[in-house]
């Protein structure tokens, strides 16, 4: 396999990770949450122009914990939809990457509105062959 096509390889594991923390959060599934990040990853987030945000958390069951009771507040259905990925570094243990989101909700009337969009910053590590967040961060257009 050539470098190029390693390196990209090593680009769709990465954003296969991303696609699976938006799914694991929209669906509540918490075993899958766990499972795409470090034991010592980080995240938070805030609202641009505000105060509001959530975290900082560290720590892989403190992230799971948190996230899994904001979910459990929402009583519409979340739609992650991450886009436009940038990767402002890849390498085959390593990768910075930049996404942006919009994100959806499904009401009990089958309303759809647009939450809120923003962008996600990761940072993301390969060990024993698998690759997991070790810092995700949000910035936010709006509320969510």
């Amino acid at each position: 396999m050539t470098k190029q096509v390693y390196v990209w390889a090593n680009g769709q594991e990465v954003l296969n990770v991303l696609h699976s923390y938006a799914w694991a959060f929209d669906s509540n599934d918490r075993e899958l949450l766990a499972s795409v990040f470090s034991e010592g990853a980080k995240t938070g987030g805030i609202v641009r122009g505000t105060t509001s945000g959530w975290g900082p958390w560290e720590g892989r069951d403190e992230i799971v914990r948190n996230l899994g009771a904001i979910r459990d507040g929402q009583t519409d259905r979340r739609r992650h939809q991450i886009t436009t990925p940038l990767f402002v570094s890849l390498t085959d243990n390593h990768a910075e990457v930049k996404i942006y989101l919009s994100l959806f909700g499904i009401d009990s009337s089958k309303n759809v509105r647009l939450v809120t969009t923003g962008e996600y910053s990761a940072k993301l590590s390969k060990t024993d062959g698998q690759w997991r967040i070790d810092a995700l961060e949000a910035l936010l257009d709006g509320e969510f």
